[in-house]
């Protein structure tokens, strides 16, 4: 009977000593999983650093060229927006090839890819 006591007890101490390591081991990754208190120290200590790369990273944004889109007006048409005559793709005779072809094209590949879908299914 006092070896199954001691048994248990040694069960119960190893128990205990398993349950303090994994508390100490979540105490000590919780502390790495704050992102924010690791944050604040970086930055803390690296504020120089930081600042640094931020200005270098605004002064290239502020040196893309912008986004310009060009609208022209017609006159008469109380202010419409129309394209410029000429400009576009599909006035050109690959512009119209391409909208034949592509409507040609089109209904044979929806039904190539309907049938590699259902194969599939």
């Amino acid at each position: 009977m006092a070896s199954v006591n001691d048994a248990k007890r040694r069960i119960i101490e190893d128990l205990e000593k398993i349950r303090g390591d994994l508390s100490g081991a979540s105490v000590e990754l919780r502390g790495q999983l704050n992102f924010q208190r690791r944050f604040s120290v970086v930055w803390q200590k690296q504020r120089w650093i930081w600042l640094t790369f931020v200005a270098l990273f605004g002064w290239v944004l502020s040196r893309l060229p912008r986004r310009t889109k060009k609208i022209y007006i017609e006159k008469g048409k109380g202010g419409a927006r129309v394209r410029p005559p000429g400009k576009s793709f599909t006035n050109t005779i690959g512009g119209q090839l391409w909208s034949v072809a592509w409507s040609i094209a089109k209904p044979a590949l929806v039904a190539f890819l309907t049938k590699k879908m259902a194969k599939k299914v």
